[in-house]
């Protein structure tokens, strides 16, 4: 009876706290490595001093307990907002924000907070991997606002090193573990990965968690020009000279999330020549892409499309049952029931008999340094048993990606 009590009364005092906002907001320097001179802050949340609520992770734990991560999150928003306009921020992209992507969907636009100068929202890779397209649709209302994103915690999950095109941010905070751990494949991968993308689509990276001097040089070394920590000062109430601060220099205009509303065969064909394919030769191109993403392990992301349930035999279930128990992301597309059970790390999407989908064969895989599209078509969808496609087979990661946003936009059922 006693835990009871104690739990409504935490129970009251956070439903207090969301609705009257009794929330602080703290401010966490970030500098230009080479320099160390401040160029920005993120805004961070605390509940009431003197409560367990003032650790946010608490805070938080206690609004997932209770399905009011939104309504909090929606009012640390605006209290971040709300104190950085009163510590007197005015440069862009010298303020950053920390926000939940069903808050971004949620909001109005009536509703939303408005940041007192255009800000950089930081999203969480946790999102990425649990609701990939939800996340994309939040970052592309998001950027509607006026809002840079940035990629939080990189490294943390490998397959979100796969995702990263698909993600497009502007700015990447590499994750604190890679800087206070030993250098190891694991650190290599990323660091490759990173580099690759940054090079291609020129972002910004920003190295977090950094509190000696040993570790802003590896923060270097790992390819970033911006860092947060102790090292250079912890959360404070006020900031010193708000109104004089720089701002993150942004090289490329801001990213476009992408609307695709194709198949990946019509994405891929257009820019290559398809030829003709049975069944049987299909079979193996799939099985060797599914073995190229194992080989990849958890920065893998597949996309698969097989029609009819009717295409997904035991066998092929059993291979793709195993390959999510390796991948970082394996999604399949079909009509029908896909037979796996409640706890497969396989999602499903079904595909409805007037979608063009329907006709389609396609494996896209993307990993941290491969990228891959088998997209073909059936030519008679009335004789399926003959099994007569055409194909277009492409290792070009800009196609991969297109093809791989054709599919993870698409509500999984």
């Amino acid at each position: 009876m006693i835990s009871t009590g104690i739990e409504r009364a935490s129970t009251a005092l956070f439903s207090t706290i969301v609705t009257d906002q009794l929330l602080s907001t703290l401010f966490q320097p970030i500098v230009e490595l080479d320099s160390g001179a401040t160029v920005a802050y993120e805004a961070l949340s605390r509940g009431p001093v003197g409560t367990a609520f003032h650790n946010p992770a608490v805070l938080f734990d206690h609004a997932h307990d209770v399905g009011q991560v939104t309504e909090l999150d929606m009012a640390c928003w605006a209290s971040s907002v709300r104190t950085a306009a009163e510590q007197g921020f005015t440069t862009p992209h010298s303020l950053f924000l920390n926000v939940e992507p069903a808050s971004l969907r949620r909001a109005r636009a009536v509703d939303v907070p408005r940041s007192p100068v255009p800000a950089v929202i930081e999203v969480t890779e946790r999102d990425l991997m649990r609701d990939p397209g939800g996340l994309l649709a939040a970052v592309e209302r998001a950027r509607s606002l006026g809002y840079r994103i940035a990629l939080d915690d990189l490294g943390a999950d490998p397959a979100s090193l796969a995702l990263l095109p698909l993600l497009m941010p502007d700015l990447i905070k590499l994750d604190m573990g890679l800087l206070r751990e030993r250098p190891n494949q694991d650190a290599a991968r990323v660091m490759s990965a990173v580099s690759a993308h940054a090079e291609r689509a020129n972002v910004v990276v920003l190295a977090e968690g950094i509190e000696n001097e040993r570790q802003r040089i590896s923060a270097l070394a790992l390819g970033a020009t911006y860092g947060q920590g102790w090292l250079f000062g912890r959360p404070a109430a006020e900031v010193p000279n708000a109104s004089g601060l720089a701002g993150i220099r942004f090289a490329q205009e801001q990213a476009s999330s992408p609307t695709i509303d194709r198949t990946p065969y019509e994405v891929v064909a257009p820019t290559r020549t398809p030829r003709p394919a049975n069944r049987s030769l299909l079979v193996q191109l799939s099985m060797f892409l599914e073995s190229r993403a194992r080989a990849s392990g958890d920065s893998a992301i597949v996309l698969s499309t097989f029609q009819h349930h009717t295409n997904l035999t035991s066998a092929t279930r059993r291979r793709y049952e195993d390959l999510g128990a390796e991948a970082g992301l394996v999604t399949i597309y079909l009509a029908g029931e896909a037979g796996f059970g409640a706890d497969s790390p396989i999602r499903v999407g079904q595909i409805n008999s007037l979608d063009p989908l329907i006709a389609e064969w396609d494996v896209v895989v993307l990993t941290a340094d491969f990228s891959a599209v088998l997209a073909a078509r059936e030519l008679d969808v009335d004789n399926h048993d003959e099994g007569s496609y055409e194909f277009v087979i492409t290792h070009d990661r800009d196609l991969a990606t297109a093809a791989a946003l054709a599919l993870i936009n698409r509500p999984l059922n």
